[in-house]
């Protein structure tokens, strides 16, 4: 019989803040009348959803995110300096340590030290956290574009499922770097209206930002109010390096899915989370898609879109998304969409307008979808 892989951890830092009392505060404040004020608050600079902390440096910003979100995720899972060690290391990100190789590039032009590249590889992340979770095990790596700490999620459940591991963290961190910014600026994704709003008429491309999280699995849960994993699916999509297939067909598929190898229908799913990047294609595939899902249960569920609070935090979005909703979850509410107020002529459904107050218990279907074709959903469920 397989074992459970319950969520017993969880520590976000984000734009909105560093623990589930401040964002959850922030959170509650937003809606669709005070969206645009909020917005244009955090993009003074640039269109970018920053994390509101300074740093000497981009080593020190990112060890030192990262050190907070290890001790957050340890203190919320209630792990002793021996469970510490148990600790199997997944890592899910797009950019790994990009900013500070920029950083030491641009000193060794400056002239200031002789080293051209921080390190060959990034490897070294994983030293770092092994290192200092005194972990007796090696990390591993995850790299798929935005499925990355989805990926890694799903896979690390996986294995405490089947008793080949007794306890996991899993790590997603995305931190603000040139190489990624202007790289989706040639692309021209990045929104000129510097406005997030996904599955909206008026939508025009993706805002970046930057965010670090972290979930603690174990076989056994702390509380009865855990999540737990229930099942995921991947579904490659060759239609295209940086666009889904427009029919939607591979996303209503991973969705899909993941729905029957948990032996549910979707009557069982109390939210889907879709990824709702923003961009010209992915709002038509993922609407497509989700309309696709309706139309095979004859049913529908209520959705919603976290990025106009996170910006889009590739690589690392899977786990940064699924602690924010589970923060809200906590907290008795499900967030609404923010920017959404006019459905594109595809959508058969509307997006949460408002803020949804629930019983602290759900069944959530994550979907992500990434650059090279590679979809990932995955259910969560603290019901009984």
């Amino acid at each position: 019989m397989k074992k459970q892989a319950y969520i017993i951890g969880k520590a976000l830092s984000c734009t909105l803040g560093k623990n589930k009392d401040t964002i959850t505060k922030e959170i509650n404040k937003l809606n669709q009348d005070n969206y645009l004020s909020f917005l244009e608050d955090k993009f003074k600079e640039k269109a970018f959803y920053s994390i509101p902390e300074s740093y000497d440096c981009q080593k020190d910003k990112f060890f030192g995110i990262l050190r907070n979100i290890l001790d957050e995720a340890v203190k919320d899972a209630k792990l002793s300096t021996e469970d510490k060690k148990d600790l199997h290391i997944f890592i899910g990100s797009t950019s790994m340590g990009i900013s500070i190789d920029e950083q030491t590039n641009k000193e060794f032009y400056e002239k200031k030290h002789l080293d051209e590249l921080s390190h060959i590889g990034y490897g070294y992340i994983g030293t770092f956290i092994e290192e200092y979770l005194q972990s007796k095990y090696k990390a591993t790596i995850f790299s798929t574009a935005c499925t990355s700490s989805t990926n890694a999620l799903a896979y690390a459940s996986k294995l405490i499922q089947n008793n080949k591991i007794k306890k996991a963290i899993v790590i997603g961190v995305e931190l603000f770097n040139k190489s990624t910014f202007d790289g989706f600026s040639s692309l021209m994704l990045l929104s000129q209206n510097r406005v997030y709003r996904p599955f909206d008429e008026k939508s025009d491309g993706i805002i970046l930002g930057e965010a670090c999280s972290a979930v603690i699995l174990d076989s056994k849960k702390n509380k009865d109010t855990d999540f737990r994993y229930v099942s995921s699916s991947n579904v490659c999509d060759n239609y295209s390096e940086t666009t889904s297939n427009p029919t939607g067909e591979a996303i209503f598929n991973c969705m899909h899915n993941s729905i029957k190898n948990a032996k549910f229908t979707l009557d069982d799913i109390d939210l889907i989370k879709a990824h709702a990047t923003g961009s010209e294609n992915n709002n038509s595939s993922e609407a497509k898609a989700i309309n696709l899902l309706f139309d095979k249960y004859k049913t529908s569920t209520d959705v919603t879109a976290l990025k106009p609070y996170l910006g889009h935090t590739l690589g690392a979005c899977g786990t940064n998304e699924i602690v924010f909703l589970l923060y809200c979850i906590d907290k008795g509410f499900l967030p609404a969409t923010l920017g959404f107020l006019k459905s594109e002529q595809e959508l058969k459904f509307l997006p949460l307008e408002k803020h949804k107050k629930i019983n602290h218990s759900s069944t959530i279907l994550f979907n992500f979808v990434a650059f090279g074709g590679n979809n990932s959903s995955i259910i969560l469920s603290n019901k009984s």
